[in-house]
């Protein structure tokens, strides 16, 4: 199988840093942070589209989106997130959570996933991890 996802190696790694296991997805956080906070969610299985999961696996994901993009909103003060699935580039499921700010970059428009780099070193990225790691952990517990 050819997916970055599935075999978690070094091409991964170069561009996510994993943040926390939910229900049923890993968290990572993408490297360049061009938007502050900018996440994504990974099924946890190889699928590749949200109708090959079940209604039960469905929701679950649904709500591990929506526990790391309020998590990120609350960090990051964006005043909306934006989502993205897409899976024509990476064939694994998985939903971009992007928090945007009103006047900041590709604010009223799609996100661009490349522009605008804002690279951390991995010192910086694992402390931002971890933030959004306890905040998740800090809404999961309500």
């Amino acid at each position: 199988m050819d997916c970055f996802y599935c075999e978690r190696g070094q091409k991964l790694n170069d561009l996510m840093m994993p943040v926390c296991n939910l229900k049923v997805s890993t968290v990572y956080l993408v490297r360049n942070q061009n938007f502050p906070g900018r996440c994504a969610v990974v099924y946890q299985d190889h699928k590749t589209e949200l109708f090959q999961l079940t209604p039960e696996q469905r929701h679950d994901f649904t709500d591990d989106v929506a526990v790391v993009s309020q998590a990120v909103c609350e960090l990051f003060h964006a005043d909306k997130i934006n989502y993205g699935i897409f899976g024509d580039g990476v064939p694994h499921l998985h939903c971009h959570v992007v928090p945007k700010r009103k006047g900041e970059f590709c604010w009223g428009g799609m996100f661009d996933m490349n522009g605008n780099p804002d690279n951390f070193d991995d010192t910086e990225l694992r402390a931002r991890a971890e933030l959004i790691r306890k905040q998740i952990e800090k809404l999961s517990s309500k």
